[in-house]
């Protein structure tokens, strides 16, 4: 059930509303398609969630056929590969800004709505943000620059300010405008557009009207009012309450105020906007779908509607490859589309997704029917050997239970698996299935579930989170299709119900260990109560393989490195990318112009092995010098007069020390390694507790740089050697050691 894991690379360019669609890395459906498509093959996308995996999907020589309903959604993947030049957003930009308002200009008119003063000269600026107090409903700072002073950062807001922000209230004529275009007066949605529009302060939202107003009265060639538009869906993004200050709430999921938040600049957001849809033409072309004909190889083809609509129109069985990244869940995201769609397109632009307005919440059962509807539906359209292929690119185990039981209930079998637990990322793969097996009881179910997250445990060899325990069950159950018979018997409890059996399940303490106090199941780590039959830790293994991959290719790439480690390491072995990074920089180094990376020389087999060799002689000598009788074996002892083993010595040119730490030996355990391995010995012990307790209690580590230096001290003794030992700890990096 383990396949490999398809790994690319952070995007250069996120893209417009990148905060609310799914973070898919580049590479990974050109991947997908090199290990389950072939060539020029029709690929269906049923929820059009992410542009960048029907773009990519389609540069990789795909005919894709999506089915996109959400308008904006719609809007992005069409400008995402039918893109604006620079130049067009630029001059619809300045369009805009020289329409007229008031005997002047638009663009002087909105920025004077956010005049201020500077704190230190007293010099009329006008701010980049303000930062709003939900309880107090008002400003607290602003944030500037002063070109006269040149003072910038933040400054407590002024009576002034508070005067100048209530000027526009939420019940001003601009509101009653931006509330008449999703809903008019008499509509039942009326007042769940009303709360939609609360995350808007008054000022933001008088602005943002004036300018769609202004941009629907200026006559403009089609390409330049769809860049206007562009600029004023991403700004209307940008000032919305949802954004938290400092930090704020990057992906944000519920349609609700942060207790603190910025209200930015609006012009100053479209101009930001420009930047975002600057993009690279991709190459492809995009056509609306046409009934009776497939698109060709290299060509999209969008149906603006949803998937259960699509599907009469297709012929049975002519769906060979089903690829996509399953949707989560948003309540803001798919509520704030029914708004800008209304606001940019008119309320028929807005009408098929506007029922969004109404759902305050979507919940995982919610989620789980919605999946099993779609994918049911599609089956009378799938070929009997068709490849189906989900990314999840937000894989926390709500969204995988919901996934799981959807398809698994829908008639899909689960053949493949593979997660990546430091970036949430999942890829399924699954087979149209014949009918479920006899039905499970919660008991059945939780004895498999149970036995699925102990073989998890032992295969990666390391205490492992929630998140990869109930992974583990819950893809076990639908390999099985238990989850179809436990779904036809209690539909929307199944996941509350299951997941507390899981939750039972992993608190049997006879059998799982958990590290750390901790209330809540899903925090901490955990750990078999009898590790016996566990496989030596994945860490150990990750840099094992990362060794091998580097001697044997000379210049790779990181995602290179990555694909190549997900191979050797499937499924739920897929290990970490900061950890696969950690284990190359501690072997390899990056060559600057060219971007790929190459064993450093003194890593090389046999360099490694001389380097070794001469430690343990120095070891040797050095304890003879010290009075202890040397014992040289596959540990170098160093014993006293007593015949006590006073200090256990291991040399390795790596860092695999993992297998130690279950041992049951009171003797102290040092290991002597490359000084190249000190980050990844101190990666390895921020990962496990279980090595970092006991390498500070029962073990260490050294690096032959100290030993080297160790030899030449005039004044080392017996007394002060345990002193001397620790002056060089793994996470000290400073190439000069402390003064001896």
């Amino acid at each position: 059930m383990d396949i490999p894991f398809l790994p690319g690379y952070p995007p250069v360019q996120p893209g417009p509303l990148s905060r609310f669609l799914p973070p898919l890395e580049e590479g990974s459906t050109s991947r997908a398609l090199e290990t389950y498509g072939e060539a020029g093959e029709f690929i269906l996308d049923p929820f059009g969630a992410s542009p960048r995996l029907v773009v990519e999907a389609a540069q990789a020589g795909g005919a894709v056929l999506v089915a996109v309903n959400n308008p904006i959604t719609r809007f992005v993947l069409q400008h995402t590969i039918q893109p604006f030049t620079l130049t067009e957003l630029q001059t619809a930009l300045a369009r805009l800004a020289a329409a007229p308002k008031d005997g002047s200009r638009l663009e002087p008119f909105v920025l004077d709505l956010y005049r201020t003063e500077c704190a230190r000269c007293g010099a009329s600026v006008i701010a980049e943000s303000f930062i709003w107090d939900r309880e107090i409903e008002g400003p607290t700072h602003k944030i500037y620059v002063c070109d006269r002073c040149n003072h910038a950062g933040e400054s407590p807001t002024t009576e002034a300010d508070w005067e100048r922000a209530s000027v526009h209230s939420r019940r001003g004529l601009q509101h009653a405008l931006a509330l008449e275009q999703v809903a008019p007066t008499g509509d039942p949605d009326r007042r769940h557009a009303e709360t939609a529009l609360s995350v808007y302060p008054g000022r933001t939202l008088y602005a943002l009207i004036t300018l769609l107003n202004k941009l629907e009265q200026l006559t403009l060639p089609q390409r330049l009012k769809a860049a206007g538009h562009a600029l004023l869906l991403s700004a209307s993004d940008a000032v919305n309450a949802l954004w938290g200050y400092p930090e704020g709430r990057t992906r944000p999921r519920q349609l609700s105020a942060s207790p603190r938040y910025r209200e930015d600049n609006v012009w100053r957001a479209l101009e930001r906007a420009v930047g975002s849809w600057a993009i690279e033409d991709p190459g492809i072309e995009l056509v609306e779908w046409q009934e009776d004909e497939l698109p060709q190889p290299g060509i999209v083809a969008v149906y603006p509607g949803p998937i259960r609509d699509l599907v009469p129109k297709l012929k049975d069985r002519e769906i060979r490859f089903l690829l996509t990244v399953l949707p989560r869940p948003n309540q803001a995201f798919w509520t704030l589309s029914a708004l800008w769609a209304a606001w940019l397109w008119g309320k028929g632009a807005a009408a098929p997704i506007k029922v969004a307005l109404r759902r305050r919440r979507y919940d995982w059962a919610w989620h789980a029917a919605a999946l099993r509807t779609v994918m049911a539906g599609l089956q009378p359209v799938l070929d009997p050997e068709a490849n189906i292929l989900t990314f999840i690119s937000e894989a926390e185990p709500g969204f995988m239970a919901a996934a799981l039981t959807g398809f698994d209930s829908a008639g899909y079998r689960l053949e493949g698996r593979a997660l990546r637990l430091d970036e949430s990322q999942a890829v399924l793969r699954w087979s149209v299935a014949d009918r479920p097996k006899s039905p499970q009881t919660h008991a059945q179910a939780q004895w498999r579930m149970s036995s699925a997250a102990i073989k998890a445990l032992r295969d990666r060899g390391e205490p492992g989170p929630f998140s990869l325990l109930h992974a583990a069950a819950w893809c076990d159950l639908a390999r099985e299709r238990s989850l179809a018979n436990l779904w036809t018997v209690e539909e929307s409890h199944l996941l509350t119900s299951l997941g507390d059996t899981f939750e039972a399940a992993i608190a049997d303490r006879e059998t799982f260990i958990r590290l750390g106090e901790y209330v809540e199941p899903e925090s901490g780590l955990y750990w078999l109560a009898d590790p016996s039959e566990a496989n030596p830790p994945l860490v150990d293994q990750v840099e094992m393989h990362v060794l091998e991959i580097l001697r044997k290719e000379t210049e790779l790439t990181l995602v290179e490195i990555e694909e190549r480690v997900s191979e050797m390491l499937p499924g739920l072995l897929t290990p970490e990318r900061r950890l696969i990074h950690a284990c190359v920089r501690s072997y390899a180094m990056q060559v600057p112009t060219e971007g790929y990376w190459r064993l450093r020389m003194e890593d090389d087999p046999e360099s490694r092995e001389e380097d070794c060799l001469e430690i343990r002689r120095l070891l040797g000598e050095l304890g003879d010098r010290l009075g202890y009788i040397v014992q040289d074996e596959d540990f170098l002892n160093w014993v006293n007069e007593k015949g006590e083993v006073v200090y256990s010595f291991k040399v390795m040119e790596t860092a695999a020390i993992g297998p130690w730490i279950e041992e049951g030996s009171e003797i102290p355990l040092t290991y002597v390694l490359p000084g190249g391995r000190a980050s990844l010995v101190a990666e390895k012990m921020r990962r496990d507790p279980r090595l970092r307790e006991w390498l500070q209690e029962r073990g260490g580590v050294i690096k032959f740089r100290l030993v080297r230096r160790l030899v030449t001290e005039a004044g080392l003794s017996q007394e002060n050697l345990p002193a001397r030992l620790k002056i060089d700890p793994p996470e000290h990096h400073d190439p000069q050691l402390p003064l001896l």
